[in-house]
């Protein structure tokens, strides 16, 4: 068998993402009445998580080869709703990213629409979504990804003002060489925008902000967070661009001179959670590996950290429940994933270890 040009032996995600497919089919759902069909419509992308296959047709092996082409390629997606109604969509496919650029063999994508396409459709008020692919042709680094599309669960049990996503089983044909794979797994993230609507505000446009301007409550939210899933790769208040703000985070308010302003972070495959083979900590901080933790808070946040802490705390079920129930895990990762976020409630838990490891590391 054959996947953009590669061979490819299935392995047990893609047999999982096989089996679940044919569990999709075997529990569809009858004909829908007239409301039930009206209500249906009314659920939008990212209005639900369960999965969704499609099939996306776009000369994948040119956009594999293309690295430094940055514009779009013409494509279409064929799926079918929950109402059994199978759509195709004219859509355009190009690659982003920075690090994954470099070192995937199949890229992350930007998936880009026109407002008349996906009008009446799941996809509707989408005019552009950022695509997780699963890098390598392994099912190794799948997992990569399953993990971190569940880190992004994990921060919306903690808080609103973060991405949602959707996990895709998604066919890939090739449109100039007719080559078809077994599915693979991706998913979906949150236009910014979206998620500024959802919580009342506006996307900011801004080079940079300041610890001051942040929300507190919803800063130490997202530092503890990262700690949990020992991320470093962040910034809520600047990055390498200084034209935009911030570093693997947006921000969000209700506009670019009024307080407060809120962070939303994104972008997870270079956390200890995950522990990618390509992932290595920023230079100039104290740890040798990205599994090693490093509270990155404000200290001017510090008051509202015992708040921050007990949010975990209450949500910790249901963080480590995303693990256990995840059917595209496999053993390994689950226990190992498990493993690393259960080392982080015991500092939770320990007055002791919570001091010194957490309100004691916080930024000036």
């Amino acid at each position: 068998m054959s996947y953009s040009g590669h061979s490819f032996i299935p392995g047990r995600t893609t047999i999982k993402l096989c089996l679940f497919l044919v569990l999709l089919f075997l529990i569809a759902p009858l004909p829908a009445t007239e409301k039930e069909i009206s209500a249906a419509k009314q659920a939008k992308l990212f209005s639900r998580s369960g999965p969704i296959a499609v099939s996306i047709t776009a000369p994948w092996r040119e956009i594999e080869r293309k690295a430094r082409y940055q514009g779009g390629y013409p494509a279409k997606m064929e799926f079918t709703d929950e109402l059994g109604k199978t759509t195709t969509l004219n859509l355009t496919v190009e690659r982003r990213g920075l690090t994954r650029q470099a070192v995937c063999r199949f890229p992350p994508v930007k998936l880009r629409f026109k407002k008349k396409e996906v009008k009446g459709t799941t996809f509707r008020g989408q005019k552009s979504v950022k695509m997780v692919t699963h890098c390598q042709t392994s099912a190794r680094f799948e997992q990569f990804y399953i993990l971190e599309m569940l880190a992004y669960r994990m921060y919306n049990i903690i808080t609103d003002f973060s991405f949602r996503v959707r996990p895709l089983a998604v066919t890939y044909v090739d449109s100039k060489r007719g080559v078809q794979g077994d599915p693979r797994f991706a998913f979906l993230i949150e236009d910014d925008s979206d998620v500024a609507r959802r919580n009342g505000q506006k996307k900011l446009e801004i080079a940079k902000t300041t610890k001051e301007r942040l929300e507190p409550r919803e800063t130490v939210n997202l530092a503890l967070f990262q700690y949990m899933i020992s991320n470093l790769d962040w910034s809520a208040v600047g990055g390498p661009d200084k034209n935009r703000c911030c570093h693997n985070a947006k921000l969000i308010g209700q506009n670019p001179n009024k307080d407060p302003v809120y962070s939303i972070p994104y972008d997870f495959d270079a956390a200890g959670l995950i522990d990618a083979p390509y992932a290595v900590p920023p230079d100039k901080l104290p740890v040798n590996d990205v599994t090693q933790r490093l509270y990155r808070g404000f200290c001017v946040h510090n008051e509202y950290l015992e708040d921050g802490r007990q949010r975990f705390l209450e949500n910790e079920q249901a963080i480590l429940a995303l693990l256990t129930d995840e059917p595209l895990l496999n053993a390994h990762s689950r226990k190992k994933a498990l493993v690393f976020l259960q080392k982080f409630f015991e500092i939770l838990k320990d007055d002791q270890d919570f001091d010194k490891k957490i309100r004691a590391k916080c930024r000036k």
